[in-house]
């Protein structure tokens, strides 16, 4: 990946952001790029290859929609980076789980970033339909924490 410079590569993932937008594939003579998205989270997958198993490996894999086009759900994204937490502490119960009816202002779960606990709360009142992170992981800014159904 010498000849793709990072910046360039970011650049390209904020292009598939913006524009919502599942892959992009890059070639040169020496090395191939694939960057595939699901929802914000790119994934990179480098590997030197022919151009024949390039597009051999794109028609063998299949794309399926986003989780919010297949469900018409509303995505609740991180407005930080940090540790998430989906339990005020390890002993309580989680504040929502698959299946809860929340109201738009509803503490969802816990950011913990620098030893600062920043409660998260709904913008969107709905049933939780998938809760994205794991407990206790690390989440970036942007990337989806849930979807809800709204009502």
């Amino acid at each position: 990946m010498k000849n793709f410079e990072p910046e360039y590569i970011e650049k390209l993932i904020e292009i598939m952001k913006n524009n919502e937008l599942t892959q992009v594939s890059l070639e040169d003579s020496e090395t191939s790029l694939v960057i595939k998205s699901s929802g914000y989270k790119p994934v990179i997958k480098e590997k030197d290859v022919t151009q024949e198993e390039t597009v051999q490996e794109v028609q063998e894999e299949t794309v399926s929609e986003p989780i919010e086009e297949q469900k018409k759900l509303t995505p609740i994204t991180s407005n930080m980076i940090g540790l998430y937490y989906s339990k005020p502490s390890p002993t309580e119960a989680p504040f929502v789980k698959v299946g809860d009816e929340i109201k738009a202002g509803q503490v969802i779960c816990i950011i913990e970033t620098i030893k600062l606990i920043n409660k998260i709360t709904s913008e969107v009142s709905g049933k939780v339909a998938e809760i994205c992170i794991e407990d206790g992981k690390p989440v970036e800014y942007g990337q989806v924490i849930m979807y809800v159904e709204e009502n």
